[in-house]
């Protein structure tokens, strides 16, 4: 078996963990407005880095 210097799986669990943490008092109506508002970051930025890396001319 080979040496990992990333483990996918650890990094996904602790992403969820992380998350799981931050949402657990949620009630239905804010954890809908949590993902909305994550949602709306996420296409942002890739907005954002796709017009970055459009090439001019």
């Amino acid at each position: 078996m080979k040496n990992k210097e990333f483990d996918t799986v650890q990094t996904i669990r602790s992403i969820r963990d992380k998350n799981y943490e931050k949402t657990k008092n949620m009630t239905r109506q804010e954890l809908l407005e949590w993902y909305k508002k994550r949602g709306k970051a996420a296409k942002d930025q890739l907005e954002k880095s796709s017009k970055d890396s459009k090439v001019s001319g």
